[in-house]
């Protein structure tokens, strides 16, 4: 990753990132820490967010760690505060704090655990949008890209986590038209079945696994398998001057299967 700093510097801009101790948003902080950017990570883990926080900082203390439930509108204006305050500025938001379930079909789902789920990957978001834009304003424009999920394009899924991506893409949309005046970008990734480790497990032991891989590898036009770095690339591309004309967009990196 470390390569990509020739093509998407990041020097002197400072980024949010929430639910960075570990998955995908761990690689994405890995890769904005590559090109130069100097990182606010955010999540509720308080071991493993400190642990990485000293792992991408370095000598030059280019990280540091808040905890913090994305749920929670009035600790979430606090601490976007205490991140400016610390780094000077807010120039790029990663929303990429969220649990998995261990079945994507929402009707399966107990009620306290969609509820959870809701609170933390839709909501999450929009909270944490609302509580950076007055920092982004002030250095003069920002980037802020929104980790969805792909199951509101599969064929024949219906149920409440699609409406709840489906809402989660028109609100980044209208932010996007709302705050572009102001230089401020909001785009969004649907990084395509990257398994999950809950999900992943949860239909290992009920027998769907194996199939639901025969059937991606039938359907997406690229062979092989995606990983966390194919999302952290494209997140560079999207938080970088290389995509300063990209805003209110939404890429899938899912090797096609979407349009099939």
């Amino acid at each position: 990753m470390s390569k990509l700093n020739a093509y998407f510097p990041l020097k002197n801009k400072v980024a949010v990132i929430t639910g960075a101790a570990r998955g995908m948003a761990l690689h994405i902080a890995g890769a904005l820490s590559a090109a130069d950017a100097r990182l606010a990570i955010l999540d509720a883990r308080v071991q493993e967010g400190r642990a990485v926080a000293r792992m991408l900082g370095g000598a030059q203390d280019r990280a540091r760690f808040w905890q913090l439930d994305v749920s929670d509108n009035n600790a979430v204006q606090r601490t976007m505060a205490a991140v400016e305050a610390h780094f000077g500025r807010i120039d790029i938001l990663i929303n990429s704090a969220g649990i998995d379930v261990d079945h994507p079909s929402a009707p399966e789902l107990p009620i306290r655990q969609w509820e959870r789920a809701a609170q933390l990957n839709l909501n999450g978001g929009i909270v944490c949008t609302k509580h950076v834009l007055a920092a982004m304003v002030r250095v003069g424009g920002g980037s802020i890209v929104n980790v969805l999920s792909l199951y509101n394009l599969a064929e024949g899924r219906q149920d409440r986590t699609d409406e709840a991506s489906t809402e989660a893409l028109h609100l980044a949309g209208l932010n996007a038209q709302r705050y572009a005046s102001c230089n401020i970008r909001i785009n969004s990734i649907q990084p395509g079945f990257l398994r999950p480790p809950k999900l992943a497990e949860a239909m290992r032991e009920a027998g769907e696994l194996t199939q639901m891989l025969t059937d991606r590898a039938e359907r997406q036009m690229l062979r092989g398998s995606g990983s966390a770095t194919d999302v952290a690339a494209a997140i560079l591309y999207l938080v970088s001057d290389a995509s300063r004309f990209v805003s209110g967009s939404e890429l899938v990196i899912d090797a096609g299967y979407g349009g099939r």
